[in-house]
């Protein structure tokens, strides 16, 4: 049985007590120092481990060109003419129907998100010095739903559908 050679050193990892020694062998491979417990006869280093075994397998998903949620949706068609009904094909339907056009949503970045929240607290701000001047109850109500409508972009509800009507 071959020894290998065994060392005690003070603790020197974030893991490690400072103050204690901790017991070191030699790896019987490489050569190189690992910590290992007391009754340890040999130990392999993690370097070793890593070369001993194979890269694990990455499984890819392949684009299949359908857009996410398609299988929901009550009728989708794809590129090649394949009918879906609530994700189940109808092969009898097969180039029949025109393929689904997906719109995607708009989306904007945190600077603009930010900029368009700046712009609504402004708005919001006019609106209320413009709410003071103002005597009758159904000028009022139209100020005040302005400013419902802004507070909502102020919150972080930046959408297309709020920019498009209230910036636009």
């Amino acid at each position: 049985m071959t020894e290998y050679i065994k060392e005690y050193r003070k603790g020197s990892t974030w893991s490690q007590n400072p103050d204690r020694d901790y017991l070191y062998m030699e790896c019987k491979l490489c050569g190189a120092f690992e910590t290992t417990a007391e009754d340890s006869i040999a130990v392999t280093c993690h370097q070793c481990v890593i070369e001993m075994c194979d890269a694990p397998d990455m499984k890819t998903r392949k684009n299949k060109g359908r857009p996410s949620g398609w299988h929901f949706m009550t009728e989708f068609i794809d590129q090649n003419g394949n009918v879906y009904f609530k994700g189940v094909e109808q092969p009898k339907l097969k180039g029949t129907l025109s393929q689904t056009v997906v719109e995607k949503k708009l989306k904007y970045t945190k600077k603009q998100k930010e900029e368009y929240m700046q712009k609504a607290a402004l708005k919001v701000n006019i609106l209320k010095k413009e709410l003071k001047d103002l005597r009758w109850k159904k000028d009022k109500k139209a100020v005040m739903q302005k400013i419902k409508n802004y507070s909502k972009i102020m919150n972080g509800k930046v959408t297309e559908q709020w920019v498009a009507k209230l910036f636009s």
